[in-house]
Order: structure tokens, then sequence, then C-alpha cells
């Protein structure tokens, strides 16, 4: 990883205006960018469920979640590079039904028995009901994990 991205993670976690699931979702993308052996690869999950995951769950507060990736483009814009395409997959998406079936229907082919109006419904659920996105994500994870083939 580049000094200029470590430096400008190091400034985004300081800033309170992201939230931590956007931070995550930075982090992600840019160590993920840093490696030439694909050695990150070592995610539990694979890293289309990863992604779809991360989309379901911005997709519960888009509106505030493309703000903040706004502004990681405007003040981190090192770190920007790697998650650009993410965000931007969040932009263009303005009907994100299909897109969010698309990735409950990736979820639910990693996920033994489950469809994908379960994993919709968890997503809704978790997002929810847990004090902050990124905390229900975790708990999302552990659920999946329950389901893995």
């Amino acid at each position: 990883m580049s000094e200029k991205i470590f430096d400008e993670l190091q400034k985004l976690y300081d800033n309170s205006k992201v939230g931590a699931l956007v931070q995550e979702i930075c982090e992600y993308y840019a160590t993920r960018a840093g490696y030439e052996d694909s050695s990150y690869e070592d995610e539990i999950e694979p890293t289309e469920i990863v992604e779809s995951a991360y989309i379901l769950f911005c997709l519960q507060s888009r509106e505030q979640i493309l703000d903040e990736f706004a502004l990681v483009r405007k003040k981190y814009p090192a770190l920007y590079e790697p998650v650009g395409n993410f965000h931007n997959t969040l932009l263009v998406n303005m009907d994100y039904s299909r897109l969010e079936s698309e990735c409950a229907t990736r979820i639910a082919g990693y996920a033994k028995d489950t469809t994908e109006k379960e994993v919709l419904s968890h997503v809704e659920s978790l997002a929810r009901s847990s004090e902050n996105l990124s905390e229900g994500l975790d708990k999302f994870y552990s659920w999946l994990h329950t389901r893995s083939r």
C-alpha cells in the first residue's frame, strides 16, 4: 500500500463525517489494490459476496452513503481512486431494485438453502436494528456463515 493511501486512510478514520461502513469499504478497495499477488483473497467470503453485501447495506441509506463517498472523492483522491467504480455503481443505479436483486441473488447462490428474499429481509432487518450499517454488515456475515456451503 502506498504511503499516500495509508496517510489518507488515517485521515479518513479521523473524519467524523464519514461513517464506519464507507471507511471499511474504502479500506477494502484501497488495500486490495495494493496487493499484486492476490493474497487479499484470504477473505472468508469471495470478492463478489463482499462487494454484493457492501452494495446491499449501502442501499439501505443510499443518499447518506453517496454524500460520504462524494466527501471521500473531494478530500481523499488517492483513496477514492480504487473505490470510484463502486461509488459509480451506487450513483448510476437510480432505480436500484435491479442492482439489489442481482446482489441478493449472488449472495443467495453462495448460501445454502437461502432465497433472494431471505437475503434482502436479513439485510433490511439488520440495517434497521443495528447501531450502524457496519455493525449490521458484521451481523449479516455471521448469519451468512451459518448458511454457507
